[in-house]
C-alpha cells in the first residue's frame, strides 16, 4: 500500500517545480531575513538544553503541552546539532521545511487521483508554496504544526482510497494516521467521526483494531510521559486549553474587558466541541461511503471549528487545514472561490503584520528599522488588547467561510 505518483514524466514536472520554489523562498528567507524568532522556538532551545542535561522538560519548563512526539523531534534535533556540529534552530527549520515538502506532495497526488485536477493543481500548489503564512510558520515562528498536517493529509488520502477501493487495510491504514496525528497533537481527534462512516458493514473485529491504531500510541506516549512526571503533565498537558482572549470570540471579550465571559467561554468550548463530534457521528454512521469531495468539506468542518469557536488560538493552527482549503478549492463556485481568494490575501496580510510588530512572533521589524519608535510600536501593538483587533477581519472571514462550509451541499455534515 504506497502513494501513487504520476506514471509519465511531463506529471511530475509541476510538483517539482513547485517544490524548488518551495525551497528557494525559505532558504532566501533565512539568509536575507533578520534571524529573529518566536517565542516558541526559544522554548524549543530550553527544552533541547534540558534534555541534554538529562532533565525531564515536562516536569521543569512547562512549555511542551502536548504528548511527546514534538519532544522526540526536539530531542534529535539537538543531537544531530552537536553531531553535525549546525544551530539547532536551523534543523528545526529544516525539519518544519521537509514537512511542508510532505504536505505539499500529499496535496498534490490527492488533488490529481481524486478530483481530477491537473491543470489548476499546479497553480493551487505553487500558491500554497510561497504563501507567506507558510513561510513565516516555518522559518520564524518554527512550530511544528505543519507536522500535525502531514498525518492529517495522510489520514484524509487512506481513507479516500478506502471510499475509492473498498479494501479494509486502507480503513486501518486511516486509523493509524489519525492515531499518529493524535500523538503529535490531540486536535486530529476531532475527525475521529468520520472512520465511523461504513461501521455496520464493517467486521467488529476490524472495527475494534481501528480503534486500537487510533488510541495506541498517544496511550502510550502519555503513560510513559505521565509516569515521569504526574504533576507536570496534569497541569501543562491535560489541562492545557490554550490561549485564550488573543483572538476571536474570547479576545474580543476580552477587549471589552469581559473576562468572566472568556473564562465561561472557555469553560463551555468543550462541550460545544464534544456536541459537534457527536452529531458529526451521528450523520455519519448510517452512510456506508463518502465521496471524496464530502470527506474534505467534512473534515474542513471540523478543524476549522475549533480555530473558530474554540477556546484559544495561536497562528500556527490554520496549517491544520489550510491544504484542506486548497482542495475544498476545487469542488466550490467561483464565487466562493472569490471568497477563498480573498481569505487567503487577508490571512497573508495579517501575518506579515503579527511577524513583523508582535513582540512574541520575533517582530522583525524591531530589527530592520532599529530606534526607540519602532521599539514602542511593536510594544504597543503585541498588546493584549490590540491583537484582537489586528486579528479581528481575519476572524469575521473564518466565519464566512464556516457559513460556507455549512451550506455546501457535499458536506455530510449538513446535507443528506
Amino acid at each position: 500500500m504506497s502513494i501513487p505518483t504520476p506514471h509519465t514524466t511531463t506529471s511530475h514536472k509541476p510538483l517539482w517545480v513547485t517544490v524548488i520554489i518551495l525551497l528557494a523562498v525559505r532558504i532566501l528567507f533565512i539568509m536575507l531575513m533578520p534571524q529573529v524568532y518566536s517565542r516558541d522556538l526559544y522554548a524549543w532551545l530550553d527544552v533541547t538544553d534540558v534534555l541534554r542535561a538529562g532533565g525531564n522538560p515536562y516536569e521543569v519548563t512547562g512549555v511542551l503541552n502536548w504528548p511527546p512526539f514534538w519532544m522526540q523531534i526536539i530531542f534529535f534535533a539537538g543531537r544531530l546539532s552537536d553531531v553535525l556540529h549546525i544551530p539547532t534552530t536551523l534543523i528545526i527549520q529544516s525539519i518544519l521545511i521537509a514537512g511542508e515538502v510532505t504536505a505539499l506532495t500529499i496535496c498534490y497526488v490527492i488533488l490529481t487521483r481524486f478530483f481530477k485536477k491537473h491543470r489548476i493543481t499546479s497553480l493551487l500548489i505553487t500558491a500554497l508554496a510561497i504563501n507567506p503564512v507558510s513561510v513565516f510558520l516555518s522559518c520564524q515562528h518554527c512550530n511544528f504544526d505543519i507536522l500535525v498536517s502531514c498525518w492529517i493529509l495522510l489520514f484524509i488520502y487512506t481513507l479516500m482510497e478506502y471510499v475509492t477501493q473498498k479494501r479494509e487495510e486502507y480503513w486501518l491504514a486511516a486509523c493509524f494516521f489519525l492515531g499518529m496525528g493524535i500523538l503529535a497533537k490531540t486536535v486530529p481527534i476531532v475527525l475521529t467521526p468520520l472512520l465511523i462512516m461504513g461501521i455496520r458493514e464493517r467486521a467488529k473485529t476490524i472495527t475494534l483494531t481501528g480503534a486500537l491504531m487510533v488510541l495506541t500510541p498517544v496511550c502510550i506516549g502519555m503513560s510513559v510521559i505521565y509516569t515521569l512526571a504526574p504533576v507536570g503533565v496534569s497541569t501543562h498537558v491535560l489541562s492545557y486549553r490554550s490561549m485564550s482572549g488573543w483572538y476571536g470570540f474570547t479576545g474580543i471579550l476580552h477587549v471589552l474587558h469581559a473576562e468572566t465571559g472568556v473564562d465561561a467561554w472557555s469553560a463551555a468550548s468543550p462541550f460545544l466541541l464534544s456536541t459537534v463530534m457527536l452529531t458529526a457521528a451521528w450523520r455519519l454512521h448510517r452512510r456506508t461511503s463518502l465521496t471524496a469531495h464530502q470527506i474534505v468539506a467534512a473534515a474542513l468542518s471540523l478543524l476549522v471549528f475549533l480555530p473558530t469557536f474554540g477556546p484559544g488560538y495561536s497562528p500556527p493552527y490554520i496549517l491544520w487545514f489550510l491544504p484542506l482549503i486548497v482542495m475544498w478549492y476545487t469542488t466550490v463556485s467561483r464565487r466562493v472561490q472569490w471568497m477563498l481568494v480573498a481569505g487567503y490575501t487577508l490571512a497573508a496580510l495579517t501575518y506579515i503584520t503579527e511577524y513583523a510588530f508582535f513582540e512574541s512572533h520575533g517582530a522583525f521589524m524591531k530589527t530592520m528599522v532599529p530606534g526607540d519608535s519602532m521599539a514602542t510600536l511593536c510594544h504597543d501593538l503585541s498588546r493584549s488588547s490590540v491583537q484582537p483587533l489586528i486579528r479581528l477581519p481575519l476572524f469575521i472571514w473564518y466565519l464566512v467561510l464556516y457559513t460556507h462550509l455549512l451550506m455546501d451541499r457535499n458536506n455530510p455534515l449538513t446535507h443528506n
